[in-house]
């Protein structure tokens, strides 16, 4: 079992600030959509971005008030709905995908469906935990670092779809190969949440630590296709597992990483980028772009196997 010390001032912590909001007018949550707040006025907890200087929703501890921003324009705006829109897309494209193959693919296997209908869930599991974190984080500390854990998790979730579903496309007729990559990447993504829950690995001394669970648990996926290009060639490849979609989705993810660690725009211009623009809408937006390139990838793949493949039994090793 893993265990850590806990922060016994926490509570304290949170109960003192939680005073402090008692202290200002009864109707600051009606009023907080005009009263934003500069990155100054924010509590040390809170302070995230240096070069986002104005636009911050103050410390509601109230979740009514958390989701009534959804209706005014601030700093997180652009967060949220980059996330929202593209989860609520997920759902409905849960059963326009059943439909879709039940019509176009009728012989298609239970297992098939299973694949896009887990791949599509890990998206909506993903971005709307994205999107309730951006939502709440004006809540509270307690409240804005459990949504945060849950963003993160969502990350690994989405992660794991994206390699399930890609995997079985790759190994479409090779049930063993298939097996034994799904057990490979479910084993990295449980490592990865272990290390990300477990509170000796929290702080400012491990995150290059959890950096690295989470950029050695994305790179395991060259070994699959590696595997595949070897057994079947490029060309192959390129046709029955949708690789040339999943190397676009790889690029727009390092791309948002880019971003994202770089902080650039507005660490070029401060204070200019407060509401659009700013590097994590960016990443945001090529995070819910390279989702729906996988999803189109694997359309792509699924028609070239189911139609073209023919499984005879014998499998790789």
């Amino acid at each position: 079992m893993c265990q850590g010390k806990q922060d016994s001032s926490f509570q304290n912590t949170a109960a003192t600030e939680r005073d402090s909001l008692l202290k200002v007018p009864k109707n600051i949550h009606a009023e907080s959509s005009l009263k934003l707040l500069s990155y100054n006025e924010l509590p040390e907890w809170y302070k995230d971005n240096e070069f986002i200087h104005t636009g911050y929703r103050p410390i509601s501890f109230s979740t009514q008030a958390c989701f009534a921003s959804w209706l005014y324009l601030h700093n997180e705006t652009v967060n949220i709905y980059s996330h929202l829109l593209p989860g609520i897309f997920s759902i409905i494209a849960e059963g326009v995908m059943l439909f879709y193959i039940q019509d176009r693919y009728p012989e298609a296997k239970v297992e098939d469906r299973i694949v896009f209908a887990f791949f599509l869930l890990t998206a909506v599991i993903c971005l709307s935990f994205s999107a309730m974190l951006h939502t709440l984080s004006s809540h509270s500390r307690e409240v804005s670092n459990f949504w945060l854990y849950l963003d993160f998790i969502g990350i690994i979730v989405l992660t794991l779809g994206d390699f399930v579903s890609g995997i079985d496309m790759i190994f479409y007729c090779e049930p063993i190969l298939k097996q034994r990559y799904w057990i490979m990447i479910t084993t990295l993504s449980l490592i990865a949440t272990f290390i990300l829950l477990c509170p000796k690995f929290q702080g400012p001394r491990w995150r290059t630590f959890r950096v690295c669970a989470f950029i050695g648990t994305g790179l395991s996926g060259i070994v699959p296709i590696a595997h595949g290009i070897g057994i079947f060639g490029f060309d192959q490849m390129s046709k029955q597992s949708g690789m040339p979609y999943y190397l676009a989705e790889g690029l727009l993810l390092l791309l948002g990483a880019f971003f994202y660690t770089t902080r650039i725009p507005e660490c070029l211009a401060p204070g200019k980028f407060d509401i659009i623009g700013s590097s994590h809408q960016i990443f945001h937006v090529l995070v819910a772009l390279a989702t729906l390139i996988h999803l189109i990838g694997l359309i792509s793949a699924f028609d070239f196997n189911y139609h073209h493949r023919l499984c005879s039994g014998a499998s790789h090793y």
